[in-house]
């Protein structure tokens, strides 16, 4: 999918608006919302920040790194990154927090999106634009079981069928738990109806805790490990995550931002209430920085 490029704010505004009534006009994509992603690079991939700037020489796997990033924030601030929480919203504190998880980042407020598209000046900036199925939304457990890999998977290879034999007994699947077992009542079932699961992208809500994921409209792509269906009777998870494809069902445009135009919509988003100090309201740093540039004689 080409991206479609606008210098303008008006210019945008009317992309998203013309996107937003296609969407809504045929009446079998009814349930369908949109949801934004801003890159301020058109040459990102859409990877969650766990698995960025990963090369074959990379000494520890992703599961690992993963294990001791959340492991050590929940040691060192217990109060914080508590144990009692589930799975999606410790992932989502910790990702608040700069720890790099398997989640990215998207908003349901196109403007947003537009704001960090257009952060940094050297490179094209981009907007993804997504369609979310609520009818296709993931089961709840299983998202909270795929947030939870790095403790359910193994240390070797990862078969699906242990995968859910571990999972169905945490506390996430208590409710389904009888319901779920009825249905697949093998764990070779259970490790097809993960795959099944896997197939669609996984748009999720986390609680919101900070006034700033109020403000931003947060909303979150959970990612999987890569799914190895090479063996027929039970697929394995690989300790790898591989990025969306621009080109995906889900992704319904891509917008470009072009370098020289983006101080001026930034400036134009002012008028609209999307600055740092405003997403960023709760960084006290970030607050006072900018009273500080915005008081200073020029």
């Amino acid at each position: 999918m080409e991206p479609t490029t606008i210098t303008s704010l008006e210019e945008y505004v009317r992309e998203i608006c013309n996107q937003k009534e296609r969407t809504h006009n045929d009446q079998a994509l009814i349930f369908e919302n949109l949801l934004f992603r801003g890159q301020p690079d058109i040459k990102y991939e859409l990877l969650p920040s766990i698995a960025r700037n990963r090369t074959s020489a990379v000494s520890i796997s992703l599961l690992n790194h993963e294990r001791n990033l959340i492991e050590t924030a929940k040691y060192r601030m217990p109060d914080l990154f508590r144990g009692n929480m589930l799975p999606v919203e410790l992932l989502a504190l910790l990702q608040h927090h700069g720890i790099p998880t398997r989640l990215l980042d998207v908003t349901e407020n196109a403007l947003v999106a537009l704001y960090f598209a257009c952060k940094g000046v050297d490179t094209d900036g981009e907007i993804i634009v997504f369609k979310e199925n609520n009818r296709d939304r993931a089961t709840f457990p299983v998202v909270n079981a795929i947030a939870d890999t790095y403790r359910l998977a193994y240390a070797t290879l990862n078969p699906l069928d242990l995968f859910f034999e571990r999972a169905i007994v945490q506390p996430y699947f208590l409710e389904q738990k009888t319901m779920i077992k009825n249905v697949y009542n093998t764990n070779e079932k259970g490790a097809s109806w993960i795959v099944e699961c896997c197939a669609k992208l996984m748009f999720v809500y986390a609680p919101i805790r900070t006034l700033r994921q109020q403000i931003q409209c947060g909303r979150y792509i959970l990612f999987h490990d890569t799914i190895d269906t090479s063996d027929l009777e039970i697929p394995v998870f690989e300790k790898i995550i591989a990025p969306i494809p621009k080109d995906h069902e889900n992704i319904v445009q891509r917008i470009r931002i072009p370098k020289g135009q983006k101080q001026k919509i930034l400036l134009n988003l002012e008028a609209f209430g999307i600055s740092e100090d405003k997403l960023f309201c709760d960084n006290t740093d970030i607050v006072c920085k900018n009273i500080v540039e915005e008081l200073t004689p020029r």
